[in-house]
Parts: structure tokens; C-alpha cells; sequence
């Protein structure tokens, strides 16, 4: 399950700094090892230390000594098992759950949720349309309705975000 991003190194010691996908941090201090993936890649980290810094956090990792090597772990997901995860409100979903649901406008099937990406104003949802054209659509209500994790599809209030 991922859980956050890398965002940049952050120090002379080789800390990194870290995004939380559920906007919580609280769950981060339990996490003794992560898995950092980026597109094919894969490393397994220990962590050495995890703090809060202001609104953020801060990670250090085994054998990540420098900025220079915890620089190339920037854009980096944290993935753990799913038990070691936030849990859910009512209402919440994780976003990784999302990825492989059809998105569908008026119960027409338009396209497949791939990703998503961590936006600056909103999460975004990368969805392969069925022209197989890349888009990316706001996690946000005014673009999308009921979500049906047992039906495996999300509703999409409006068509022409597609385009």
C-alpha cells in the first residue's frame, strides 16, 4: 500500500523529506522498514529515524549517509503493508485501491484508472480513456461521484474532463 512520497532530501545527514498520502503522519512512526518505489525500481529500507518537522516529516534511512544519496530517492513512493496503513474514516478510500476501477459517465464505461499523482491542489487520479488517451482528473466531488469498490467503478460527474 503506498502511504507517501519522498519529496527532496532534506540536511548535510542524508534525511529525507516525506508527503503523506492520507495527510497523517501519526502512522509513520510505527514503520521500522519501507519500500521505495519509483516506475520498475524497488529498494527496501530500514529506518533509522522519523520526526515530525513542522507540517511535514522527516525520514532518515540505514545507509543513506549523505544529500547526495538521499537525493536519488526523491519522487520515491513509501509503500508497507496494508495493516501497517492509516485507517479509514467513513467515507475515505486509499488511492491505491482506485487503480484498475473503470471510470464511467452516465454508466458508459469512458476509461481505467492507472495511477495517481499527488497534486498541489488535489490528488489526480490518472485515468487511460478508452480512445487510450492519458488524463488526469481531480479526486474532487465537483468531478466525482460515488465510488463502488465492490463493483470495482467510479462515477465521473462531468464528461468534458475527458477531453
Amino acid at each position: 500500500m503506498a502511504v507517501g512520497r519522498i519529496r527532496s532530501s532534506f540536511g548535510v545527514r542524508g534525511d529525507v523529506k516525506v508527503t503523506s498520502y492520507s495527510g497523517e503522519f501519526d502512522h509513520f512512526l510505527r514503520f521500522k522498514s519501507v519500500s521505495a518505489r519509483k516506475g520498475s525500481v524497488q529498494r527496501d529500507l530500514t529506518i533509522q529515524t522519523a520526526k515530525r518537522s513542522g507540517s511535514g516529516f522527516l525520514m532518515k534511512f540505514v545507509g543513506i549517509e549523505s544529500p547526495e544519496a538521499a537525493k536519488l530517492l526523491a519522487d520515491h513512493e513509501l509503500w508497507v503493508p496494508r495493516s501497517s496503513a492509516a485507517p479509514l474514516k467513513d467515507g475515505e478510500v486509499y488511492f491505491a485501491d482506485l487503480v484498475g476501477c473503470s471510470v464511467q459517465f452516465e454508466g458508459i464505461t469512458r476509461g481505467t484508472i492507472t495511477g495517481f499523482w499527488d497534486g498541489t491542489a488535489a490528488t489526480l487520479l490518472e485515468v487511460k480513456t478508452s480512445d487510450d488517451r492519458q488524463v488526469l482528473i481531480p479526486f474532487q466531488d465537483v468531478y466525482l461521484g460515488n465510488i463502488d469498490l465492490s463493483g470495482r467503478t467510479v462515477e465521473l460527474r462531468v464528461e468534458w474532463i475527458l477531453e
